[in-house]
């Protein structure tokens, strides 16, 4: 059989070997290109414990197994410090380490890092060590699936395309398995949904997300990431009931993962949707929690993000003066970046946030031609990104913008080109929430005439549906959160909600507080009720998002 050479050697500490002369067996778990052979996890508990155990300190190997376990659960944090542990403790080794381990750390750090980084340079590294393993032989569909990721985040499709299309790993691979068949698909949806493809991107990122729940639970990491792509995919498409519920009962598994893309993603699908119902109050809150995240995480690029979501926030309830503030801000925010720091990639998503938020403030405070040009000049260096929804957005922004300046002729063909496209992909959501300028051009054209319009026949019923959602919307028809939370929570019901945010149950909390568990119980609906929700992690989420804990 051939072994691969990445293959992860599970034995006991050298103390252990020391204290036992016989010869113990070296048990090899292997898969050519990635991984070891079988999840971790099917080893049972008792015996992982007894192993570790057996010394003060977990072996290097052992640390690579732990390692790998939280990567096919996308703890990418988690990860890292375990592999950055494996090489602090072979660094003080006695004994010689196995080649293959060292071999197989330096993958698993090109993956994580593959995974996690946002800059170009860091991202090109890691694939350099993920294409020397190919070379040499590895060909497993979760080396493949790392390197699409790769090749995606470098914005090279050519070799994302290129990779080969492997036979899933076998279910007795299910280490392996879970990395190609949850985490690959999730990150090959939103390459799906960039083409505009986005009923294909939906089917992979619903299909990750059934695998997801199915083997790691609702709150895992990689259910988190799965489900937060599918969320705005759904949102896209013009969906929004249970998406809050979907979304919301990641966020603590997205807020510990040290995964900013997803957090970042599940962010902003929460304050459009708040903002889609009306409800700006839980909006604005959602945002400032996605910035003290950020701050904490130093997470610069999606701190600007959410800076120019809620400049956005702003200038649809008329605060100009404060969406310009906010705009100094993520300017600030990126002056400071680039005397600190030789990351492009991140300074690259500074300056579009910038642009975007200052495009937005000049074309609602009468400047619409300046900001016209600042949105020609972000159309011209995305051309080489390959994003054709990112082109689409900036098209229906920059019709807005020509509108608000004069140039009619010119904004009418660009959104009608926009709403062609649009509307054979199954684009909604960017409509329903175009500026203003647009919304009275799409209205034009849906009540003209066919021979005034000159407008597709096949784009009436489309541009009817979205006039449609954007009236219900300005109407208030949909419930908002303010009317939702305006019954306070009593002491009793604050204390039991902090006891339930530490993770306590319910039998726990009665014990604590010295009543019964069918109080808690009560109080819990209670919690419910005026919350809105219906789980506890929904509570604790909504509670912490409207600053109650």
């Amino acid at each position: 059989m051939h072994r691969s050479s990445l293959a992860v050697v599970r034995q006991h500490d050298s103390t252990a070997l020391n204290r036992d002369s016989r010869p113990r067996p070296t048990v090899l778990h292997g898969l050519h290109g990635i991984g070891p052979i079988g999840n971790p996890n099917s080893r049972p508990r008792s015996e992982l414990s007894a192993l570790e155990s057996r010394s003060a300190r977990l072996s290097p190997n052992t640390l690579l197994v732990r390692a790998w376990r939280s990567l096919i659960e996308l703890r990418i944090d988690d990860a890292l410090a375990t592999v950055a542990q494996f090489e602090d403790e072979i660094a003080r080794a006695d004994g010689p380490i196995a080649p293959r381990s060292r071999q197989f750390a330096e993958v698993l750090r090109a993956v994580l890092l593959v995974l996690k980084s946002q800059d170009g340079a860091t991202v090109r590294a890691a694939l350099a060590v993920l294409e020397s393993r190919h070379r040499s032989g590895g060909n497993s569909p979760a080396l493949a699936a790392a390197l699409r990721v790769g090749y995606w985040k470098v914005r090279d499709f050519d070799r994302y395309y290129a990779v080969p299309r492997l036979k899933h790993a076998v279910p007795t691979h299910r280490g392996t398995h879970g990395l190609a068949t949850i985490i690959g698909p999730t990150f090959e949806a939103v390459v799906e949904a960039e083409q505009l493809r986005l009923a294909v991107a939906t089917r992979l990122a619903r299909s990750a997300h059934e695998r997801a729940v199915s083997r790691f639970g609702k709150r895992s990491p990689v259910t988190a990431r799965a489900a937060v792509v599918l969320a705005e995919l759904l949102y896209e498409e013009g969906h929004s009931a249970g998406l809050d519920a979907l979304v919301m009962e990641s966020l603590a598994a997205v807020r510990t993962s040290g995964d900013d893309e997803s957090a970042l993603r599940a962010y902003r699908v929460l304050a459009r949707l708040a903002a889609r119902r009306g409800d700006t109050e839980f909006a604005f809150l959602i945002l400032k929690e996605a910035e003290v995240l950020a701050a904490a995480r130093d997470w610069t690029g999606m701190m600007a993000e959410s800076l120019m979501l809620r400049t956005e926030l702003l200038l649809k309830a008329g605060r100009t003066r404060d969406a310009a503030i906010c705009t100094e801000r993520i300017e600030t925010l990126a002056r400071d970046y680039r005397l600190s720091s030789d990351q492009l990639s991140s300074d690259d998503t500074l300056h579009v946030s910038h642009a975007l938020a200052s495009a937005q403030v000049l074309v609602a405070t009468g400047d619409a031609c300046r900001g016209a040009r600042i949105l020609r000049e972000l159309q011209a260096t995305s051309c080489g990104k390959r994003n054709n929804y990112w082109a689409l957005r900036l098209s229906v922004q920059l019709a807005d913008a020509l509108l608000g300046c004069g140039e009619q002729a010119e904004g009418r063909a660009m959104l009608i080109q926009a709403l062609q496209v649009g509307a054979r992909a199954g684009v909604y959501q960017t409509f329903v929430d175009a500026g203003a300028h647009v919304a009275e051009l799409l209205l034009s054209l849906h009540h003209a005439t066919p021979q005034d319009s000159r407008l597709p026949p096949e784009l009436r019923p489309y541009i009817g549906s979205i006039l449609a959602d954007r009236a219900q919307l300005r109407r208030g028809t949909l419930p908002t959160r303010a009317s939702r939370v305006t019954e306070s929570l009593s002491p009793r019901e604050h204390c039991i909600l902090r006891s339930m945010s530490c993770g306590l149950s319910n039998k726990r909390i009665a014990q604590e507080l010295q009543i019964a568990p069918e109080t808690v119980k009560s109080h819990a609906k209670g919690i419910f009720n005026k919350l809105a929700v219906q789980t506890r992690a929904h509570a604790v989420s909504t509670a912490s998002a409207l600053g109650l804990l």
